[in-house]
């Protein structure tokens, strides 16, 4: 054999070992380690990059198939104020994966006086994350990561109701202003 081509073939049969063991530290883990079996939800979402804070205190249980399914189960309703008020099923379905948590199902947020939909939560990768944004149709927010970093009680419905009223009334002012200056300009 020709000495190139064994040379070759040395540095070939010692670069396999080499190169798996240099791996990118930005780059995401390919399976995030198993959670230990008591772990919490605000345990195991980190190991998938994401915050612990993203779902509410009231988390009754969960679980999470091989293939990413996550089912969430709160112990009822839960409206939970990040910047928009967001509104908890009992039961949130999606897939988690690392750095995002999408089709999701059960989580809304209200912008004004309008529900929406929240189809897919991400964050910045590598962690730690600096934002989240949440997915509304074809909508994206962006909302600081450091929000989500703690888990947030549920709101009492007293506060939904003057939240709504404290939209709806600045929304109406916001409209009375625009409709006043331009029917009463000299």
């Amino acid at each position: 054999m020709p000495p190139l081509a064994l040379l070759f073939l040395l540095l070939a049969a010692g670069a396999g070992p080499a190169a798996a063991s240099a791996e990118d530290p930005a780059a995401p883990p390919s399976s995030p380690p198993p959670p230990h079996k008591n772990a919490t939800l605000a345990e195991l979402l980190p190991l998938y990059g994401l915050p612990p804070g993203i779902f509410p205190s009231t988390v009754t249980s969960f679980s999470l198939a091989t293939n990413g399914s996550l089912v969430v189960d709160l112990a009822g309703p839960c409206y939970v104020h990040f910047e928009y008020l967001t509104y908890f099923e009992p039961r949130v379905t999606g897939v988690l994966r690392y750095g995002s948590l999408t089709d999701l199902s059960g989580v809304q947020v209200r912008r004004y006086l309008v529900w929406f939909n929240v189809i897919r939560v991400k964050v910045d990768l590598p962690p730690p994350p600096r934002y989240v944004y949440l997915d509304i149709g074809w909508i994206t927010r962006k909302l600081p990561a450091a929000d989500f970093q703690s888990i947030h009680a549920c709101e009492d419905s007293k506060c939904r109701l003057s939240s709504a009223l404290a939209a709806a009334a600045q929304w109406f002012q916001v409209e009375w202003e625009q409709f006043s200056s331009s029917v009463f300009c000299i």
